[in-house]
């Protein structure tokens, strides 16, 4: 490894790390104040012909053990159609356990009882809901994956007439909280919490969720990577994922910018997240690759626009980079090819930008 090979290596990690100690405590969290669909009624099973899909339409309080369900949200916040669906078919949520509050031992959800608040869902969520749905997954949830472990309770005008049903289960919910649809069982899916390409990245404290790259944000994606490509076997502790992903994501940004040259005057800086060990025994194996900005006291600087195109670093264009010399590699010979020309400058890797001008 050559000096400047080595000083490449030390400050990407150092930024790398320092940056994702913003998100150690995680990027999800438990979400609450889910109520099923109003209107939900029980109907004779129907098959969808055009998708060629099992729909059984089902009161809220029929939802069981193992089912998946789904529901279409309302614009103006009501959801409709609450149905039981295959669960290889997009749903909105897994059921891990049906609670009946009505045989609660106090008398909180009694007969004019209302429906509890977020504070106490998130209390018989940990009560209730937590250990049934640990079980239902055999101990298979990323804790810091994409899904939640949440209660739904039932349509306001069931609750009203008696209904005190409450279903436990996992869901993946979106920037604002509200579910979004996915496919398979949980607990055989790769539950890692990663953006597709191109997407932007805001961070609001332990939680990362994408928004539009006009509005603020902390990163942009570069690439997608599955670390069991890499690493088959045990978990790679995080020495190992950093050696790895520094590489790939360097060679990554240089691509997403079109070039070494261009990564070094956008002054961005390659950016990546590593998996913990309870998330790589939980199954998730994708990380992201991405360009951020890091502030010299730490954190993220505020990113706006496509990195691609304008875009600014807390509210500046980018300030122009000291030049830099060029950066050679050792030419190479054989028996068979002519020695390269002497004068002649060669790509290869160059340091990252510095976290700040």
């Amino acid at each position: 490894m050559t000096t400047s090979e080595a000083k490449t290596h030390r400050r990407a990690r150092s930024i790398t790390v320092a940056l994702f100690s913003a998100l150690c405590g995680g990027v999800s969290a438990a979400a609450f104040a889910f109520v099923a669909p109003e209107g939900s009624s029980p109907l004779v099973p129907t098959t969808d012909e055009k998708q060629g899909q099992h729909v059984e339409n089902t009161t809220f309080t029929q939802a069981n053990y193992g089912d998946c369900v789904n529901w279409k949200p309302g614009a103006d916040g009501v959801n409709s159609n609450f149905a039981t669906v295959d669960c290889e078919q997009p749903h909105r949520f897994e059921v891990s356990s049906r609670e009946d509050l009505g045989q609660y031992p106090t008398s909180e959800f009694g007969p004019t009882a209302k429906q509890p608040d977020l504070k106490r869902q998130e209390e018989l969520t940990n009560e209730l809901c937590n250990g049934p749905t640990m079980q239902y997954l055999k101990g298979r949830l990323d804790p810091e994956g994409r899904y939640s472990i949440s209660p739904i309770l039932p349509p306001q005008s069931a609750w009203n007439d008696g209904d005190r049903t409450m279903l436990c289960g996992v869901m993946v919910p979106d920037a604002t909280g509200r579910t979004t649809e996915t496919t398979g069982f949980a607990a055989k899916q790769d539950q890692s919490r990663f953006f597709e390409k191109d997407r932007c990245v805001r961070v609001d404290g332990n939680l990362t969720n994408e928004v539009p790259c006009e509005e603020k944000h902390a990163w942009q994606v570069t690439s997608v990577v599955n670390l069991g490509e890499q690493f088959p076997g045990e978990w790679p502790n995080p020495e190992k994922q950093n050696e790895f992903l520094n590489k790939v994501c360097t060679k990554a940004a240089q691509d997403y910018l079109g070039g070494d040259d261009a990564l070094y005057n956008s002054t961005l800086t390659p950016f990546w997240n590593t998996l913990k060990r309870q998330s790589w025994d939980a199954g998730s194996r994708i990380v992201n690759c991405a360009l951020t900005f890091g502030r010299p006291g730490g954190g993220f600087a505020t990113l706006n626009g496509d990195v691609r195109h304008d875009f600014t670093i807390d509210g500046n264009p980018p300030k122009t980079p000291p030049k830099r010399n060029p950066l050679r590699r050792e030419a190479r010979s054989s028996e068979n090819a002519s020695p390269a020309p002497e004068a002649a400058p060669d790509a290869t890797t160059a340091p990252a930008p510095a976290a700040a001008p």
